[in-house]
């Protein structure tokens, strides 16, 4: 799946050196570049706007981009940034009675549409937002609940009064780029996205656009932060955005002239209709029971073929050996996003397994078995090494005796290997579930972000503190998440020592 850059990572998109504006400073004189923090929505044309700024005389800016709801909290956290650009006036203000920004700077910088896409080929797609929940969708994508696009999706459905109608088949991406990413691989019917990213994607098709009074229309908001230690170039590259060349460069974009500023701005959603919209529903309780189903699931489906491999690898020289052992280890090193990545290409619907999958009536993607399935994938190397380790403290002599008195080879590994490593083995799926608890990457992208069927208490929590007031459950789950780990890697401990004792104790004897 697509992600934008974090705040973290950022790219430069101009030459090293360059004149600041009003500073007076030549070439010989190097200024400091600026930080420019993001909107995702905003990553293909803003590093044309900084070219057009650079060539003006402008400084070097290097850009992170990412959700607003995950830039904003790093700002307030100290995140390098001389220039935030957020996609709502929520996040702003949140900022601004922090002391995040400067809110003397905030200034409007563009607008968009929201549009409802769905994959090319789709036949009979919905023609407004009221026909929706006619058109027969399985699954309907939206940004997350704190994503402003999340939010604006949301507060437009409702004011079509399709939502309630809706909410059984929404999955919840992260950003906007994600949620469009779902629609072209035709994992979801239909998504409700930016005009300017469903122009970037050849994989959709617009269907239609919310348009009309009731409607929300996005705004892009941008303002100095509180750190900045070059205010004036900050506010100087704030006023270019404004200019009549960055806006001819947004307009080209798809983006939509800067209206007046938040203060005097009236928005066509009520303020009740924005706090709905903001809301994030998370049962604690619930993403509990479902990261403990998903654990003790994961463990139990990867039981057999865990020992199996471990076994092998243990017990058996072949040729392509250290291949296997390399293919098993792999998800341990690969960031699990690429695993839930090459686990959504292999199992989607639009592949070959994932289309026969979903017509037998077990699809994967977006279900509680697809984040079992990445929870098992991202345990299994664990797994693996635990249960192999075992085998190579058992004693092989014990199984040549057996042999030696014709006990078939099945029957010695049941009675014999089998049982003296069954405490490391039990250690080992104890680790699994350990590991399938704290599982994020490879389940949002694979399994999504869905309330009471695929949220874990890792998923819930990052969608708390995405939300600007959804704090207070956040604790619950990170205290409940510590205990449930620390519980698990305790009986891992004491599984392990008892396998220790035992095999002193056999070889004593």
């Amino acid at each position: 799946m697509a992600q934008p850059l974090s705040a973290a990572t950022v790219r430069e998109t101009a030459p090293s050196v360059h004149v600041a504006l009003g500073t007076g400073q030549t070439p010989e004189e190097p200024t400091a570049g600026l930080v420019v923090l993001a909107a995702s929505s905003l990553q293909d044309v803003l590093p044309a706007v900084a070219r057009a700024w650079n060539a003006s005389g402008g400084v070097p800016v290097r850009f992170g981009f990412d959700a607003t709801s995950r830039l904003a909290p790093q700002i307030l956290r100290g995140a390098p940034a001389d220039v935030f650009i957020s996609a709502d006036d929520e996040w702003i203000r949140w900022l601004e009675e922090r002391g995040g920004v400067d809110g003397a700077s905030i200034r409007p910088v563009a607008t968009n549409q929201l549009v409802f896409v769905v994959p090319n080929g789709s036949s009979d797609p919905p023609r407004d937002a009221r026909s929706i929940g006619d058109a027969g969708f399985a699954r309907i994508a939206l940004a997350g609940e704190n994503v402003p696009a999340g939010r604006y999706a949301r507060a437009a459905l409702e004011s079509a009064g399709v939502w309630t109608t809706l909410v059984p088949t929404v999955i919840r991406g992260g950003s906007v780029r994600g949620t469009l990413e779902w629609v072209a691989r035709a994992e979801a019917d239909g998504g409700v996205v930016y005009r300017t990213d469903a122009l970037t994607e050849s994989r959709v098709s617009l269907a239609f656009a919310f348009e009309g009074e009731g409607f929300p229309a996005p705004a892009y908001t941008g303002a100095v932060t509180s750190r900045t230690e070059q205010p004036e170039t900050a506010e100087a590259f704030l006023a270019f955005m404004s200019g009549t060349e960055a806006a001819t460069l947004l307009a080209a974009s798809g983006f939509g002239p800067a209206g007046p500023p938040a203060t005097q701005r009236s928005t066509p959603l009520s303020d009740s209709s924005l706090a709905r919209a903001s809301s994030v529903s998370v049962n604690p309780w619930s993403a509990v029971r479902l990261s403990l189903i998903v654990a003790l699931s994961a463990v139990l489906l990867g039981l057999v073929p865990a020992v199996a491999t471990g076994w092998i690898l243990a017990r058996r020289d072949f040729f392509g050996k250290s291949f296997v052992s390399m293919i098993v280890m792999t998800p341990l090193v690969v960031p699990p996003v690429v695993t839930g990545f090459l686990l959504l290409s292999v199992l989607g619907r639009e592949s070959a397994l994932g289309g026969v999958l979903s017509a037998m009536g077990l699809p994967i993607p977006f279900t509680l078995l697809g984040a079992t399935l990445a929870a098992l994938v991202v345990g299994f190397p664990l797994y693996v090494m635990a249960i192999r380790a075992v085998f190579d403290t058992v004693d092989r002599r014990f199984e040549e005796v057996s042999w030696t008195l014709g006990v078939p080879k099945a029957r010695t590994f049941r009675r014999i290997s089998l049982p003296l490593a069954l405490p490391g083995i039990a250690a080992g799926a104890v680790l699994a579930f350990a590991r399938s608890l704290g599982e994020f990457g490879a389940t949002v992208v694979l399994a999504g972000n869905m309330e009471g069927e695929t949220r874990t208490i890792a998923l819930a929590v990052y969608s708390l503190l995405e939300s600007p007031t959804g704090r207070g459950a956040t604790w619950l789950l990170v205290i409940a998440s510590v205990i449930l780990s620390l519980a698990a890697l305790l009986g891992f401990e004491g599984l392990s020592r008892w396998q220790r004792r035992r095999m002193e104790d056999h070889h004593g004897r």
